[in-house]
């Protein structure tokens, strides 16, 4: 007898797509890449974040993890002090933002109790690496922020630095890791597929660094028991959307979520698994994908 993971029954994590506004920074890596603009530019109202929270809640779901950002950046919603404070309400969980940092003025949105953790992506450790990797010439700007937030966070908030690695930065990172070493530090391998914007060029190396820290996300995958990381997450879009996948482009998804089944849109696309027609390009999936879903689901 064997206990099945958690993703297979119900959703372990809530992303929301709270404004799809224009981001600061053209990160050269970044899926969005202002793409999602021809899907229109919109706010997720306040009465479907608190619909999805009170489904949850209806379903007995405990929700782990919440994160208030998908296709924009967190310091461009000016709600966030709400947002996060009726989520934590209502489910009781952590709260996470990832934020680019550049908007020094908006900073203070960061100092919140509710706010668990403060995740800064920054994948440069220098000012002519930063201006290729983020588009704008805004590296002080950054240092400021995180300087500022770990000046004057609450006890209970954490601060971290992802690393987006790729082979145009890899040799950067040595130096990033020393210039931040005071902070939790994640190094993410960059996230391809066809259904993604980014040129070729990006795509793969036989980098050593990089083949290192792919495989460390596959051995995670394995630890975890789990297809990939959307199997533990409901995203919603800025128009009510129930997603595919966060990493997706709008037109992949189940539905508004205030007129479908949750928990019944949740087994259907259990029951398609990784065959959908979006996923089968992406290059963060378990290579075991199909017996996880043999074995637990099928």
């Amino acid at each position: 007898m064997y206990l099945r993971p958690l993703w297979t029954v119900q959703p372990c994590s809530l992303q929301l797509d709270t404004t799809n506004k224009k981001c600061t920074l053209n990160c050269v890596y970044c899926n969005p890449q202002a793409s999602f603009i021809k899907y229109g530019i919109g706010e997720l109202p306040l009465s479907t974040i608190e619909s999805v929270a009170d489904e949850l809640c209806r379903n007995k779901i405990q929700i782990n993890d919440v994160y208030p950002f998908m296709n924009s950046d967190p310091l461009l919603e000016i709600r966030l002090p709400a947002i996060v404070n009726l989520l934590k309400k209502k489910l009781q969980c952590l709260i996470l933002v990832s934020t680019n940092g550049v908007l020094y003025s908006r900073r203070h949105l960061l100092r919140n109790r509710d706010i668990n953790d403060v995740c800064f992506s920054i994948s440069a450790a220098d000012e002519s690496t930063y201006n290729y990797v983020h588009g704008k010439p805004l590296f002080q700007n950054v240092l400021k922020t995180i300087d500022w937030i770990t000046q004057n966070k609450f006890w209970n908030q954490r601060i971290q630095l992802r690393y987006i690695l790729f082979k145009e930065n890899v040799d950067n990172l040595g130096k990033w890791q020393k210039l931040f070493k005071g902070y939790i530090q994640e190094v993410r391998p960059l996230h391809w597929g066809e259904t993604r914007e980014q040129s070729d060029q990006l795509r793969d190396s036989e980098h050593p660094l990089l083949k290192h820290y792919r495989e460390l996300q596959l051995r995670k995958f394995k630890r975890l028991r789990a297809p990939c990381n959307c199997f533990h997450n409901l995203a919603i879009s800025f128009d009510g959307k129930f997603m595919q996948c966060s990493d997706l482009p709008y037109e992949y998804n189940w539905g508004h979520i205030e007129e479908i089944d949750l928990m019944e849109t949740w087994r259907k696309r259990l029951d398609l698994g990784l065959n959908h027609e979006a996923c089968r390009s992406c290059n963060q999936m378990n290579p075991d994908w199909k017996q996880l879903f043999e074995k637990y689901v099928w």
